[in-house]
């Protein structure tokens, strides 16, 4: 009768393990909902692309879009510029690796120039001494050096909201 008791000791502890088990994977499926439901978010956030607009001079624009109207814009303004004085006005340090601006020669050079710079023929900018390409290459990091100069130079620009 021992073994008897031992074994009924036995079933009840088995019982009571298999409801531990059952309660620990509903609270487990719970936290684990909440978890990807959360990360989730944070995904969409991080993956979801920036498509801010902006509103100049009548019309709205997207990013890269912008940067090259403010620098026809420019151009329109100072007709007797020269590359290397559209260089300097925006600089390389406002976009990063590439630049604002680039002459179309060097541009060129770039295996993947026709991706990075605005190409097509009405995309183009014809200065004094030559043409030169705008980049397109912007985001959510560089954007604010280049607003921050347009906005020296005059420029008034707002972002619309979506």
């Amino acid at each position: 009768m021992e073994y008897a008791s031992i074994i009924l000791e036995m079933l009840e502890r088995i019982k009571k393990l298999e409801k531990d088990v059952s309660e620990l994977k509903k609270v487990a499926k719970s936290e684990i909902e909440d978890f990807n439901h959360q990360n989730n978010n944070a995904d969409i956030s991080v993956k979801k692309r920036d498509n801010s607009r902006y509103l100049f001079e009548g019309n709205i624009y997207m990013k890269n879009r912008l940067v090259l109207a403010v620098v026809k814009s420019y151009l329109a303004k100072n007709i007797s510029i020269t590359r290397n004085e559209l260089k300097q006005v925006f600089n390389k340090s406002l976009q990063g690796s590439i630049g604002v601006v680039e002459d179309i020669e060097i541009a060129k050079k770039r295996a993947d120039y026709n991706i990075r710079f605005f190409t097509k023929e009405n995309e183009v900018l014809q200065l004094i001494d030559g043409g030169m390409y705008v980049c397109t290459q912007w985001g959510i990091l560089n954007l604010p050096y280049f607003l921050a100069k347009a906005e020296t130079l005059g420029f008034k620009i707002e972002k619309v909201d979506s």
